[in-house]
């Protein structure tokens, strides 16, 4: 039987603006809320878990996200002694905010409403729960509390990070920062802002306090969920340093917890680091933001929720559950990938959807198999720096996204909006707008769009051979979302000419990449190559990895024009293909066997030891750790 009588006024603000109330296997999921607990959900808190996130109140209605354990870091603090109710026997830690509710706690008279989130991080299984303790006992730092359940609902394992827990004897909690009220004006800790930088995972509190009309069909209640993603998918905020921005990504479409920052504008956020046992608590001021207006916040995403902290607390060494720290975090294949804030991304140009602009594919070269490039023209003319990067919208060539709750065979599906970000390995005159540009790109393996584009190419060359060299007739159209990215050629400022005792600035560069982490660079030859500065400002080596090696060079050659004359630039290729080169090539290239070796970076100290050496590199994260790390 269902715990509710349908959407309070909060959700159902959230899902008329969403319109999830327009699609029918959406609009009754409260009817899937329980006011019963299943035996699976008792069995499940009492014998499977080593900790439990609740949501509680202080004395100023303010959402808090505590963390109760057992003392040993075991699961078996949590027990089922009756029908519908949870006792709980936890190990109570300074810091942690329950201490607000034991104060406030009236023995003799009623309850406190209350919400938890049990997550087994090692299966990816988790329920929730909501409703009112009614026994509470403290002693000597260790709670005893017994809650009764008034709303039961099993959870999607999607967004969670898998990581094996184990107990930790070294528990031994320290208040590190205790700020319960901020100043106006005050910002949250540089500490406290990489924690959150740093995280995977959340514990989102949430209210709903009921109007005296609302209270009989609709009574108040708490909401405790989680929300995951990669490490720094919530971000913080530079201009004031304590605003947090929480994306929401597609879920179950309950939206309850959306719901009740709609109708009570309050929130706390509960990070944990599974490695050190540090928790940090968070409670703020809430409210969801839409649309062009999220837009505005964090581009590309249209649904998110602010809360403006107004108090906090950071415990380092709490949980007495561990993840080893060297042992494997395995992260969900359903989060998608990390997108900044506007105010983060400084060189960045985001197109509004009013205004945004097309581009009409104009040609396809062939590389090989999986690598080609693609040639477009722009509806309108565009500035790019050499170094950055494209945001397309390919939807009209894949259609809209069609609403799936999870997608085993193909995870990513799921928050895919067919957006796509490539770097421009073209270059128009300097400083200057231009309709036309490059993509050099490889096909990924499983990925929707180059899966699509590369197919297009293939048909091409079994059907229409021609439409290659001119593709305009397919009226192949997709939109340009924005121009990003400040892996840009450095610009140099030049003294002036009547300065003849002032020597030319000339800055030493180091250039490393891996596979198609070559597209950056191509576009920074290129511009080299319209420059008619004379001699160029630089000085590069440049040192490319490969298994390409004559892709590489053709590339290179081309993006360099016709001039054979390059004394400001030394190329240097490593590859597994014998003889690829014929050593000291006309154009200034140089094979070495083989990948990049630490033994070449001590050949070329001097320039990691010169501090005016300006190091610029890509590739895929395992190259980058390699060449970091080496």
């Amino acid at each position: 039987m269902s715990a509710l009588n349908g959407w309070h006024r909060g959700e159902r603000i959230v899902r008329e603006k969403l319109g999830f109330d327009e699609i029918p296997s959406t609009a009754h999921l409260w009817s899937s809320i329980s006011g019963e607990m299943p035996e699976q959900h008792s069995t499940f808190y009492t014998t499977r878990l080593p900790f439990v996130p609740v949501c509680i109140l202080d004395d100023e209605g303010r959402p808090w996200g505590s963390i109760l354990a057992g003392k040993d870091g075991k699961p078996g603090f949590i027990h089922h002694p009756k029908y519908n109710t949870l006792s709980i026997e936890a190990k109570l830690w300074t810091g942690d905010p329950f201490l607000k509710v034991v104060k406030n706690f009236d023995r003799e008279n009623g309850s406190t409403v209350i919400a938890g989130i049990g997550v087994e991080v090692s299966t990816r299984r988790r329920n929730k729960f909501a409703g009112n303790v009614t026994k509470m006992a403290v002693t000597e730092g260790s709670l005893s509390i017994e809650l009764t359940v008034n709303e039961a609902l099993g959870n999607c394992p999607k967004y969670i990070a898998l990581r094996e827990l184990t107990p930790s004897v070294h528990a031994s909690s320290v208040v590190i920062e205790d700020k319960p009220h901020l100043e106006v004006g005050e910002r949250l800790s540089d500490g406290a802002v990489a924690f959150i930088l740093e995280s995977d995972t959340v514990f989102f509190g949430t209210t709903y306090a009921a109007s005296r009309e609302d209270s009989p069909l609709y009574p108040s209640h708490l909401g405790m969920n989680h929300r995951g993603g990669r490490p720094g998918f919530i971000r913080v905020k530079p201009s004031d340093g304590r605003t947090v921005v929480l994306p929401d990504f597609s879920g179950n479409r309950f939206m309850t917890s959306l719901g009740n920052v709609e109708a009570t504008p309050f929130a706390s956020l509960t990070f944990i680091s599974f490695t050190r046992g540090d928790v940090l608590y968070l409670t703020g001021n809430a409210r969801n933001v839409y649309g062009l207006e999220a837009r505005a916040v964090m581009p590309l995403h249209d649904t998110l929720t602010e809360i403006f902290v107004t108090g906090y607390t950071y415990v380092q060494n709490a949980l007495p559950a561990r993840q080893g720290l060297h042992d494997e975090t395995q992260a969900s294949p359903y989060s998608p990938p990390i997108k900044l804030l506007a105010e983060e991304v400084t060189q960045a140009k985001i197109f509004s959807l009013e205004q945004q602009p097309t581009a009409l594919l104009t040609r396809i070269t062939v590389h090989s198999p999986t690598i080609a490039t693609f040639e477009w023209e722009s509806s309108i003319p565009i500035r790019v720096e050499p170094g950055q990067a494209i945001i397309m919208d390919f939807s009209t060539l894949l259609g809209s996204r069609q609403y799936q709750h999870m997608s085993p065979r193909k995870p990513s599906m799921v928050n895919d909006d067919f957006i796509r970000t490539w770097t421009i390995s073209s270059a128009s005159a300097p400083h200057s707008d231009s309709r036309r540009f490059s993509l050099t790109v490889r096909e990924k393996p499983g990925g929707v769009v180059t899966g699509a584009m590369f197919g297009l190419v293939r048909k091409l060359v079994e059907l229409k051979p021609e439409a290659l060299e001119d593709a305009r007739n397919l009226s192949l159209s997709v939109g340009i979302v924005g121009v990003t990215g400040d892996f840009v050629l450095p610009r140099v400022v030049q003294p002036k000419k009547t300065d003849l005792a002032v020597k030319t600035n000339v800055r030493r560069l180091l250039w490393i990449a891996g596979g198609i982490g070559v597209t950056p660079f191509l576009s920074m030859l290129s511009s080299m190559s319209l420059s008619t500065a004379s001699p160029l400002p630089y000085d590069i080596t440049f040192l490319i990895s490969t298994r390409e090696p004559d892709i590489t060079v053709s590339l290179i050659t081309s993006a360099l024009g016709e001039s054979k004359s390059r004394p400001y630039l030394s190329i240097h290729i490593f590859t597994n293909i014998p003889q690829a080169l014929s050593g000291e090539s006309e154009v200034g290239f140089t094979q070495y066997d083989g990948r990049i070796q630490a033994s070449f970076f001590d050949d070329k100290k001097y320039l990691f030891e010169d501090q005016d050496t300006e190091m610029y590199l890509c590739g895929p994260e395992p190259f980058e750790r390699f060449i970091l790390d080496p």
